[in-house]
């Protein structure tokens, strides 16, 4: 065996022994949550950290005049943390972390409910749709994204979204409700398939708009209200973008789920606050925050009217690990950048769009001024133009972030110590990182557990004791996984990259 051999043998070995001996040490707390239900909800926070949480808070209550949902939830449920790595890496992407959820057990970063090696594992919403239960995805992304997808379908390549279109008319879950017209439409499809027409025809009303959505009374239900990923809330808020909340997408949900009289599944995912985190755009993860908060109060709402539900709560991974940096003397003006979050009308993804592929340093200005309440100096907008028309990209080492997003993101930080002009937040990347993550329960009979630290595989064992499953994925060991990647030269060290961009 060569020395690089040998090298890279240890690497394997001892990537797999760490993974291994965090897994074992949250699996080891598992707390006695025994509560049966004939409803289930899941509520996803993609890419939510503590710190997002804590942003929302405050601006929930200084600037809304009001505590978030959320905060109810933590207080009269029971909450704890789960890892979050997936089964080759402490930094997972969306697939892994849905599929350690979905099916119990850990996965390769790129799949939906499959194992490297090609074995198929079954979610958990298609053993409860066994049982006889109605089935729901609502998401603020494409309705075909990784999160939903992995509770309900398997497919070796997450990003085959048109593939993963087809497998949903196959599934046939009652409702689907979220972003990603191009995986239907027939004029945007490669194979020409119109997709709304196959839903139709088993019985779907097809939503493309609010008002679609609004008027739809069938018994199943496919709305698609964007080309793709829904627009974020803050541009559907103050830019008039005519698309349904997730709150608004959730109480249509309910109603159609609850009247299957063998109870139903719901995944809710507030996804976007993933993407916005990506972009490092700190109002349009606030707003995405506060859009999910809106949508959790209308789920714990009919938990509390319908005690046999039972809702879990929990975010697959941190992306970007924003903080609230403190500012002036003694850190007194700590909260002012939040205040001034409140001038922000308009998304990055929006902004981008309004600049075209030739921005001018006057366009910009402008737009910086009535979109972000931010004045940029020259230099700073000139940043902007270069990054647009030329690839020059702020910081320098975040050349492979979401590009020329963290650019025009990186211009509006706060620089100044001494005076708090500027939202003082800070994002340590463009991409996901590795933290522990937000877990919870809420409903009858659980405020006697206590949750400390799980793995996220607990889920998929929280949600199968509730419903009544016996059920057991096959497990694959760290070590065999990376054997694998290995012999097709894909081991992480040398794998290119595959632009999970927004992931």
């Amino acid at each position: 065996m060569k020395r690089r051999d040998i090298l890279k043998a240890g690497v394997v070995a001892g990537v797999a022994g760490a993974l291994s001996a965090q897994a074992q040490g949250a699996q080891a707390n598992q707390p006695g949550i025994l509560t049966r239900a004939r409803n289930l909800i899941f509520f996803a926070y993609d890419g939510m950290g503590w710190e997002d949480y804590a942003i929302a808070q405050y601006y929930s209550r200084r600037v809304l005049g009001k505590p978030l949902a959320l905060e109810r939830f933590l207080a009269s449920g029971v909450s704890g943390l789960q890892n979050t790595n997936s089964l080759t890496s402490f930094v997972t992407e969306s697939s892994a972390a849905g599929n350690a959820w979905s099916t119990g057990v850990k996965t390769v970063n790129g799949g939906l409910a499959i194992h490297i090696d090609g074995r198929k594992l079954t979610p958990i919403f298609a053993l409860a749709k066994q049982q006889g239960k109605a089935v729901g995805l609502v998401s603020t992304a494409t309705i075909t994204h990784a999160t939903p997808a992995s509770f309900v379908v398997s497919n070796p390549d997450r990003n085959a979204e048109e593939e993963i279109a087809q497998q949903y008319l196959d599934f046939g879950a009652e409702v689907y409700l979220g972003g990603g017209q191009r995986f239907f439409d027939p004029a945007v499809r490669r194979d020409k398939k119109d997709m709304y027409a196959e839903f139709a025809a088993r019985g779907y009303a097809v939503a493309k708009t609010p008002a679609e959505l609004e008027a739809a009374n069938a018994s199943k239900l496919l709305g698609v209200f964007s080309s793709s990923h829904v627009p974020y809330e803050v541009d559907r808020r103050f830019q008039n973008v005519n698309v349904p909340s997730l709150a608004a997408m959730t109480r249509k949900a309910l109603p159609i789920l609850a009247g299957k009289r063998e109870g139903f599944v719901l995944q809710i995912e507030a996804a976007r606050v993933d993407h916005a985190n990506h972009l490092n755009d700190a109002a349009a993860t606030l707003w995405d925050i506060l859009a999910a908060d809106e949508a959790l109060e209308a789920a714990m709402n009919f938990v509390d009217q319908n005690p046999d539900t039972l809702l879990i709560i929990g975010s697959d991974h941190v992306c970007g690990a924003p903080a609230l940096y403190g500012a002036g003397s003694v850190y007194r003006a700590g909260s002012a950048g939040i205040d001034l979050l409140r001038n922000e009308k308009g998304s990055i993804e929006f902004m981008l769009a309004r600049l075209g592929n030739q921005p001018t340093v006057e366009s910009v200005t402008e737009l910086y001024r009535t979109v972000k309440g931010i004045a940029l100096t020259p230099e700073q907008a000139q940043a902007v133009v270069a990054a647009i028309t030329q690839r020059v990209y702020l910081p320098d080492a975040v050349v492979r972030g979401i590009q020329p997003a963290n650019t025009l993101a990186w211009v509006m930080r706060q620089t100044d110590a001494a005076q708090v002009n500027r939202p003082n937040i800070g994002w340590n990347s463009g991409q996901h990182t590795a933290g522990p993550t937000l877990f919870g329960v809420y409903g009858r009979g659980v405020g006697a557990a206590r949750i400390g630290l799980v793995d996220n595989t607990y889920n998929f064992t929280l949600m199968t004791r509730a419903l009544g499953i016996r059920f057991q994925n096959p497990v694959m060991s760290e070590q065999e996984a990376l054997e694998v990647l290995r012999s097709r030269a894909e081991l992480p060290w040398n794998h290119p990259d595959d632009a999970l961009a927004l992931a």
